[in-house]
């Protein structure tokens, strides 16, 4: 595959990681609202930096992990590590959905984004097999012999 798609991906990994982070930030300045709710009348809870840079640490090794797992400039065989990442993401995305109950906003932003990359490994993981089937179908069909006349 040419050069420029893999620097595509990587440009599309880049802004994905940018809306990560920014969303991660954004949940910062969201109120925990169970957690005032457990403190006394008046209290006011400081910016969660240390969770910020966690989650955000957590979600760039994440996103680079599957991105090197998944590597879709080379064709073959990317239905399986579809499979693979997908089975791996999802298998780590498990303890962090049975553990939302009562979550700060960045828990929870972390746990939106495991999500969202689960969903979109199941949506590639359904669409490269119809394609790559589509693709051996036109190819064959351009390379059949064409019928004798008459």
């Amino acid at each position: 595959m040419p050069r420029r798609y893999i620097r595509l991906f990587w440009l599309l990994v880049a802004l994905t990681w940018l809306a990560l982070i920014a969303a991660l930030v954004n949940a910062g300045f969201t109120p925990d609202y169970w957690l005032l709710h457990q403190l006394e009348e008046g209290h006011t809870l400081p910016y969660p930096t240390s969770s910020v840079i966690v989650f955000a640490l957590l979600g760039t090794v994440e996103l680079v992990v599957v991105a090197l797992i998944v590597r879709p400039w080379r064709l073959k065989r990317l239905w399986l590590r579809l499979l693979i990442a997908f089975a791996l993401l999802l298998a780590w995305s498990v303890p962090w959905m049975l553990s939302a109950m009562h979550q700060p906003p960045v828990h929870g932003t972390h746990l939106l984004w495991l999500l969202l990359l689960d969903v979109g490994l199941l949506l590639a993981l359904c669409l490269v097999p119809l394609v790559s089937a589509w693709r051996t179908l036109r190819h064959r069909r351009a390379h059949e012999p064409a019928p004798p006349p008459g």
